[in-house]
């Protein structure tokens, strides 16, 4: 039985990575923190989460020094991002798993980190040493890391549905522009921010962080090298829509070569990822993929078209943020650390 920790369990995804972990069988969560919750037991914070394997599990105020951590085999950390800055690497030196579910080592160069999330990147020596957790795409490299940097969540939708593109070479494609569409759990974060709650979102939907998203340079610094090309870019765009959870991606991929393409080698492309990695679903008809469909599982839906007369490929992709996004890939990726079947407690 393994032991986990999890900072900031009370925010949207550490509640969901609490339902998770009560049904894995492999593992005991032995510490929770939340500053709005401390002190309280998780029944009473959290009625809905109340299980027989979380009886006196109690909420406790964030840690102030890694003497207090209690001993884990693992700790996720569902924090801000100068939180896991302070704690991660710390966490890692004294030889703790960590599964980082902010943004703060997902992307290797510390000045295109500091530019994107408006913060000093303090331990630039841990983005190097960190995994980036799309299991898909980089399994083997999880399997050996101490610590794992959690993907985005319009991050998976959007590189799940690209992947594909590595079957042909780079120069097929112009640059990618993405259209991400977003429940209020994905745009806020951890916790329920002021600009929406329900009256601010209902019958309303808008751009949100249009100048640049904290995601697009992680996006793209993984698109250019699975695709082979350093100096590959795209453009990404979010929007809110009235709905809790769930995203929709939307690429628009210019065809630069269209005599090195092939819809259907695209799709053979697809179908081939499709069929070695359990959570990925490849639909022939993009009209097909609704978030509905992916809703509360870890599955990650995607679908093409080829717009001949234009050049364009449309790729189509839809997940749960709170899942594939976020709790349903962490427990995924600690599957991969311990060595579990990487469904264990995802189906």
């Amino acid at each position: 039985m393994k032991r986990v920790g999890i900072l900031g369990a009370g925010g949207f995804t550490g509640q969901m990575l609490l339902r998770l972990l009560s049904h894995h069988p492999e593992i005991s969560v032995v510490f929770i923190s939340s500053s709005e919750y401390a002190g309280k037991s998780l029944a009473d914070a959290l009625p809905a989460l109340d299980s027989i394997q979380y009886k006196g599990l109690s909420f406790s105020m964030h840690p102030d020094s890694i003497e207090n951590f209690p001993d884990a085999d693992l700790y996720f950390l569902a924090t801000p991002d100068s939180v896991s800055l302070t704690w991660a690497p710390q966490l890692v030196e004294r030889g703790y798993k960590v599964i980082d579910i902010s943004g703060a080592f997902r992307i290797q160069d510390a000045a295109v980190f500091e530019k994107a999330y408006k913060l000093k990147h303090n331990a630039p020596e841990a983005l190097l040493q960190a995994a980036y957790g799309i299991p898909e795409i980089n399994r083997n490299r999880i399997a050996s890391a101490s610590l794992v940097a959690n993907p985005g969540c319009y991050a998976s939708a959007a590189l799940l549905s690209l992947y594909p593109l590595s079957a042909f070479p780079p120069e097929t494609f112009g640059m990618p522009v993405l259209d991400g569409k977003s429940g209020t759990s994905g745009a806020g974060g951890r916790t329920e921010k002021e600009a929406l709650p329900f009256s601010g979102v209902y019958e309303n939907f808008r751009a949100y962080k249009v100048q640049g998203h904290q995601h697009e340079p992680e996006i793209r610094q993984e698109f250019a090298s699975f695709m082979g090309n350093p100096a590959a870019s795209l453009r990404f765009t979010p929007h809110l829509i009235p709905m809790y959870q769930g995203i929709l991606m939307t690429a628009y991929i210019p065809v630069a070569s269209p005599e090195n393409f092939s819809i259907e080698k695209l799709r053979k492309s697809a179908d081939d990822f499709a069929h070695r990695e359990l959570f990925v679903r490849h639909y022939n008809d993009p009209n097909e993929i609704e978030t509905r469909k992916v809703r509360l599982t870890n599955f990650a839906d995607i679908s093409y078209h080829y717009d001949s007369e234009h050049h364009l490929l449309i790729a189509v992709s839809a997940i749960d943020n709170l899942m594939k996004g976020a709790a349903g890939v962490a427990v995924q990726n600690l599957n991969i650390l311990f060595g579990f079947p990487e469904e264990m407690a995802l189906l």
